[in-house]
């Protein structure tokens, strides 16, 4: 015997459906930056979040690494730039510096994974070179 669902039971379901939060409605509470390095060279960075003065970092072949930007206020989803500096010339002893501006992804929590995807990549088959890109 097949059941039914009464007009009343599915306005029920429905209703108790919208009212329970979901992951997608969770409140952002911070800008997230994910960066790996791909390459076979350790890669040092400069950076600054709204700070004036540049912190260092050495990214290790292989490694990843976050940033993160605590809004002053829930759900705000905005945030200022986050500069990046790093040498794009992966040959020992040489230097070409170059500086990007990069966004973050509105997150809830503060973690690689909620983060805008950068990866660090080698720019050609010399692999002399190496390029930021943008991966989402």
């Amino acid at each position: 015997m097949a059941s039914s669902i009464t007009r009343r039971q599915a306005l029920v379901a429905a209703t108790a459906l919208a009212v329970v939060p979901s992951a997608a409605s969770a409140t952002n509470r911070y800008s997230v930056i994910s960066i790996s390095n791909e390459t076979r060279v350790d890669i040092g960075l400069s950076w600054r979040w709204s700070d004036p003065g540049w912190k260092r970092l050495k990214l290790a072949p292989g490694a990843r690494h976050w940033w993160s930007h605590k809004y002053d206020r829930p759900n705000e989803n905005k945030s200022p730039d986050f500069e990046l500096k790093f040498d794009s010339d992966g040959r020992t002893g040489s230097a070409y510096s170059e500086t990007k501006i990069l966004r973050g992804h509105a997150a809830p929590e503060q973690n690689f994974d909620l983060g805008h995807k950068y990866v660090f990549r080698y720019d050609g088959p010399s692999k002399r070179y190496i390029k930021l890109m943008d991966i989402g």
